[in-house]
């Protein structure tokens, strides 16, 4: 298997990752050939998916009635048996008994385990937010203790962090810690809503330090004064433990503090980013094998004298699942790659601030990646449940709970409204402090705007796609001129408008989301064979062209909300003409794409 310091197959994600910062991607576009894709995924990496998708049809489904009925042995012997062929410990160092692979392969584990239902919630809560504050924070005596364990999956970690009246206001939380004469704490307080309490060893646990101070813990199960509660009746992922904690008078050892005292939002913080990250993954697990149930249905059902795919209304579904499916993709894989390549080199300095600083520079990717999966998952399984029709809506049928169990993707890790806010914010805050030259191609797109009208065909990229390519430059442009006329019109109040900063991440998450469409497609058809290159290429402009539409919409309105007058017809007039296009026949391009998907006999890369 492929370790964070072997060279990846192509070398060039580490290149990219070398010149690209975290909100990089809005300075300008990616060069095909230096980010990483699916493609580009060594025979290991493919081994470790075949795998895992074998241990889920053959371990996890034949089970999935005593997993859906919360038989938490089932649970844990499900765990056990990853961990004994490495897959809980992909994170963990070698040295504390884990595997240390790279985030690439993270992914793909945690991808192909979405089939899994709601032990994919187990596993993902345990491996990911339940073992990863350990693997960044924990001393050399922690990671000795606990870390082996988690790798091996004999003991089960939980992550205690939200509170009754504390969800993404983290650090409201009002647990308290006080200090005792010997140097240990006593904890009192709740959490609430912790996945994998149920059964869970080892809990990741937050209170303030005498009322104040914002520290992380370990505790243990069976540390007296800590009660968990029983399990909460949800609306889907029924079979993951989800319960609340009660502490009174929880003595912890000062040995267990996790981290510094009154730094435990370092934890928290930089843990959250991987574990929104992990989402995705998992969000994208859930969306590849939706295409393949719809396709097998819209096959097998018949109406009107004929399979239902055959009618174009249908098929036009398949395809818009294909191509959202394509775009999640293209971004998860792409931040795989940058983190892996800044991890490696944090790895390669020992210095434990660099390794968070590592954490932490892809936070802006890390909550595009969680608000763009799980609300195209979401949509992904709202298609699922309309192509089945009624019985779509019957327990019976599998388009009915993976509808219910994808929704709760948009809620945890930090609802997708507060991820909305953090992409923005985060890139103000980063713009301002002069860390990522925001300022000046800002200031260049109100130029262009500006500037006496030109041809358009003059700035676009040679090559297939190249049309698109501008397109995704264009769109790049207003999003840097919406964010500096906000910025220059409310300054330090622009943190209280919400609205404005929802939508600039909108904006944002385009860019994002079509730039590494593009790039992915690009690469492809300089690298595969024609039929194949075909499919990527048909994919990525049926991704920019939905959203660009989109994306000029939510220009046109947010213009309207930065200026008045003729300041705001002069934006308005700037966002169409950087984001002018040649029409698309998107009907004869969807029937493409759904050809493709009917080829494969579901998602067609």
């Amino acid at each position: 298997m492929t370790t964070r310091t072997d060279p990846p197959a192509t070398g060039t994600a580490d290149r990219q990752a070398d010149t690209l910062p975290g909100g990089g991607f809005l300075i300008g576009p990616a060069t095909p050939g230096t980010v990483f894709t699916p493609e580009r995924l060594n025979e290991e990496h493919r081994a470790v998916r075949s795998a895992v998708e074998t241990f889920v049809s053959q371990e996890v489904i034949p089970r999935r009635e005593a997993i859906e009925a919360k038989d938490y042995p089932t649970h844990r012997d499900l765990l056990a048996r990853l961990g004994r062929d490495g897959y809980l410990g992909i994170d963990v160092p070698e040295k504390y008994g884990g595997a240390g692979l790279d985030s690439v392969t993270s992914v793909l584990v945690t991808e192909a385990l979405a089939g899994g239902g709601s032990f994919a919630v187990t596993y993902s809560a345990h491996a990911g937010i339940g073992t990863l504050p350990l693997v960044f924070f924990g001393n050399d005596g922690q990671r000795r203790r606990y870390l082996p364990g988690l790798a091996a999956g004999t003991t089960v970690g939980a992550y205690a962090l939200t509170e009754p009246a504390a969800g993404s206001d983290a650090r409201a939380i009002r647990s308290r810690a006080t200090r005792q004469p010997d140097g240990s704490f006593l904890i009192d307080g709740s959490k609430q809503f912790i996945t994998n309490a149920g059964f869970a060893d080892l809990f990741t646990l937050y209170a303030k330090v005498d009322g104040e101070e914002f520290t992380a813990f370990l505790v243990e199960r069976a540390t007296p004064g800590l009660t968990v509660g029983g399990e909460e009746h949800k609306l889907g992922i029924h079979g993951a433990s989800t319960c609340a904690l009660t502490l009174e008078g929880v003595r912890v050892p000062p040995e267990n503090v996790l981290g510094e005292i009154g730094k435990g939002h370092r934890v928290a913080f930089n843990v959250l980013n991987m574990g929104r990250f992990k989402l995705a993954a998992a969000c994208l697990g859930g969306m590849r094998p939706a295409i393949g149930t719809a396709l097998a249905y819209a096959r097998d059902r018949r109406a009107f004298g004929r399979q239902i795919v055959e009618f174009p209304l249908v098929a036009a579904k398949l395809a818009a699942m294909a191509a959202r499916t394509y775009a999640v993709e293209s971004v998860v894989y792409r931040i795989a790659g940058l983190i892996d390549a800044r991890l490696a080199r944090a790895e390669e300095s020992g210095s434990p601030e660099e390794i968070r600083a590592a954490l932490e520079e892809y936070a802006v990717e890390c909550s595009i990646a969680k608000v763009l999966a799980s609300e195209e998952l979401g949509w992904v399984v709202d298609e699922l449940v309309q192509i089945h029709g009624g019985y779509g809506y019957i327990e019976e049928y599998p388009a009915a709970r993976a509808y219910r169990d994808a929704r709760i993707h948009r809620i945890w890790e930090g609802t997708n409204e507060i991820n909305r806010l953090l992409v923005t914010g985060t890139l103000v805050k980063r713009a301002l402090q002069g860390r990522l030259d925001l300022l000046g191609p800002a200031r260049r797109a109100q130029e262009a705007v500006l500037a006496p009208s030109g041809s358009r065909a003059e700035g676009e990229a040679a090559g297939p796609l190249g049309a698109e390519a501008a397109l995704v430059d264009g769109a790049r442009q207003v999003t840097l001129l919406l964010a500096g006329a906000a910025v220059q019109r409310f300054g330090t109040d622009l943190e209280e408008q919400q609205e404005l900063l929802a939508g600039l991440a909108d904006l944002v998450t385009g860019v994002l989301t079509m730039d590494s469409a593009v790039v992915r497609a690009r690469q492809a058809a300089s690298e595969a064979d024609p039929e194949r290159a075909e499919r990527h290429v048909d994919l990525a402009r049926v991704v920019v062209a939905e959203r660009i539409a989109e994306l000029e919409l939510r220009a046109r309105s947010l213009a309207g909300s930065l200026a008045e007058g003729d300041e705001a017809r002069l934006l308005v007039s700037g966002v169409r003409r950087l984001l002018r296009a040649d029409p698309v026949d998107r009907i004869a391009l969807a029937r493409r794409v759904a050809s493709h998907v009917l080829a494969a006999g579901g998602y067609p890369v």
